[in-house]
C-alpha cells in the first residue's frame, strides 16, 4: 500500500501545473490582450485626443501667415444734435443726430520679429511631443497589460499545483484510512493528512478569489466587460528559457530610440523657439491692409477704399523685454542640462532594468533547481516511510515542500516575463 502512495505522489508531482495550462480556444492571448488594451484603454484614448489637439494647433498656427480680414458696423441716433451753433440768434446750425458707419479690412502680417515662423515651430514641436507621448503611453499600456497578464497567469499555473497537491491528498487520505482501518497505522496519522487538506482547501478559496480578482482587473483593461471578464490561455513550460542575450543592447545606442530620450530633445528645442518668441516681441511688427469704408452721418452716404501700413516700434518694451529674455535663456539651460541628466538617468534605468531580467532569469533557474531537489526529498521521505524510519508528517512536509518549489517556479517564471518586457520598453522597442 506504501509503494503505491509513492506512485501517487511522485505522479502528482510531475504533473503539478499542468492541469490547469490545457490551451483552449476561448481564451486569450497575451499578443491580444495587448491588442485590446492598445485599442480600448483610457490612457490611448486621452493619447490620441491629445495628438489629435496638438495637430489642430499647429493648423491654427498656420492660419497666422494669411491676412485677418474683419467687418465692422456702427450706427447711432441721438436724443439732440451732436453739433449745434447759434450766431448772434441770427443763424442756428445743428448737425449729426443720426448716422451709420460699416467698411471691411484685410490686414496681412509682414514682419512680425519672427514670432508668426517660430510660432509654427513651436506648433510643430508640440504635435511631435503630443505623439511621442502617445507612442510612450502605447509602451507603459503594452508593460502594464503584460504584468496584468502574467500575474493572472502565475495564479492560474498555482491553482494547477494546488489542485494536483489536493488531489494526492484525496488519493493518501484513502489509502490512509484503509492502514488505519487495517491497523497498520494509527488514527493521528489519518488526522494529520486531512489537516494538510482543509489547510490546501484553504488556500484554494484565497486563490480563486485572487484570480477572479485578476481577471476582472485584466478585462478593465483591456476594454472587456468587467461582468464578463476575460481569461487566458498562458501554459507555463517546464523548462527554464534561454538566457535572453540576444536582447542585450548598449545603453548609449539605445539611447537614440527611446521616447523619454526624444522628448527631453524636443523640450530644448521648445525652449529655444519660445526664447526667440520673446526676441520679436520686442522687435518693430509691420502690417499692411487694404479696406472698404462707408459711412453716411449728414445725409449724405460716402464709400470709398484706403491701403494701410501699420507700424509698431516697442520703445519702452525693451525695459521688460530684456529680463524676459534672460529668463528664457535660462530656461533653455535648464532643458540642455535636464537633456543630459536626463539621457544618464536613462541610460542607467536600462542597466538597472538589464539587472533585474539577468535576476530574475537567475531566480527562475535556483526554483527550478529547487523542484528537482523538492522531488528528490519527497522520493527520499516515501522511502523512509515505507521502511518506517520516517513519520507522515515528515512525508506531508515533504509533499508540502515540492508544491511550494513549484509555486516559486511558476512565480519567478512570471516575474522573468514582465522583467523582459520592461527592459524592452526601457531601451525603446
Amino acid at each position: 500500500m506504501k509503494k503505491l502512495i509513492l506512485t501517487v505522489l511522485i505522479a502528482a508531482s510531475g504533473i503539478a501545473g499542468a492541469a490547469a495550462q490545457a490551451p483552449a480556444d476561448s481564451l486569450l492571448s497575451l499578443e491580444q490582450c495587448i491588442d485590446m488594451a492598445l485599442a480600448n484603454n483610457a490612457a490611448m484614448k486621452m493619447a490620441e485626443n491629445n495628438t489629435a489637439a496638438a495637430r489642430e494647433t499647429r493648423r491654427e498656427a498656420f492660419t497666422k501667415y494669411f491676412p485677418e480680414i474683419s467687418a465692422a458696423g456702427f450706427g447711432f441716433r441721438t436724443a439732440n444734435y451732436v453739433l449745434q451753433y447759434n450766431a448772434l440768434d441770427l443763424l442756428k446750425i445743428e448737425l449729426i443726430k443720426h448716422g451709420v458707419m460699416g467698411g471691411v479690412q484685410a490686414l496681412q502680417p509682414i514682419f512680425m520679429g519672427g514670432q508668426i515662423v517660430n510660432g509654427n515651430q513651436l506648433a510643430k514641436v508640440g504635435e511631435a511631443v503630443a505623439e511621442l507621448q502617445a507612442k510612450q503611453s502605447a509602451s507603459e499600456v503594452r508593460v502594464t497589460a503584460e504584468k496584468y497578464y502574467w500575474q493572472l497567469a502565475t495564479l492560474k499555473a498555482t491553482k494547477g499545483t494546488l489542485n494536483s497537491a489536493l488531489t494526492m491528498l484525496d488519493t493518501l487520505d484513502s489509502q490512509v484510512a484503509v492502514a488505519v482501518d487495517a491497523g497498520i497505522v494509527t488514527n493521528n496519522e489519518l488526522l494529520k493528512v486531512r489537516l494538510q487538506r482543509n489547510d490546501f482547501a484553504s488556500k484554494m478559496v484565497d486563490l480563486d478569489n485572487g484570480i477572479k480578482l485578476c481577471r476582472m482587473v485584466l478585462s478593465q483593461y483591456v476594454g472587456a466587460p468587467v461582468n464578463a471578464p476575460v481569461d487566458i490561455n498562458a501554459p507555463v513550460p517546464d523548462s527554464v528559457p534561454e538566457y535572453p542575450l540576444d536582447l542585450r543592447v548598449d545603453p548609449a545606442e539605445a539611447l537614440m530610440q527611446t521616447n523619454d530620450y526624444q522628448l527631453l530633445v524636443n523640450q530644448v528645442k521648445a525652449a529655444k523657439l519660445e526664447k526667440r518668441m520673446e526676441l520679436g516681441k520686442n522687435l518693430p511688427t509691420v502690417l499692411g491692409g487694404a479696406g472698404w469704408y462707408y459711412h453716411n452721418v449728414l445725409e449724405q452716404g460716402h464709400n470709398f477704399g484706403a491701403l494701410t501700413l501699420a507700424i509698431n516700434i516697442p520703445i519702452t518694451g525693451w525695459w521688460g523685454g530684456s529680463h524676459a529674455m534672460k529668463k528664457k535663456d535660462l530656461q533653455v539651460k535648464n532643458a540642455r542640462i535636464m537633456l543630459d541628466d536626463g539621457s544618464e538617468m536613462l541610460q542607467i534605468n536600462m542597466q538597472n532594468k538589464w539587472d533585474d531580467l539577468t535576476a530574475a532569469h537567475r531566480k527562475m533557474q535556483i526554483a527550478a533547481e529547487a523542484i528537482e531537489q523538492s522531488a528528490e526529498n519527497l522520493r527520499l521521505n516515501q522511502a523512509f516511510y515505507d521502511a518506517g524510519t520516517a513519520t507522515i508528517t515528515d512525508l506531508l512536509d515533504a509533499q508540502t515542500l515540492n508544491q511550494q518549489s513549484r509555486d516559486k517556479y511558476v512565480a519567478s517564471y512570471g516575474d522573468f516575463k514582465v522583467a523582459v518586457a520592461e527592459y524592452l520598453s526601457a531601451t525603446g522597442r
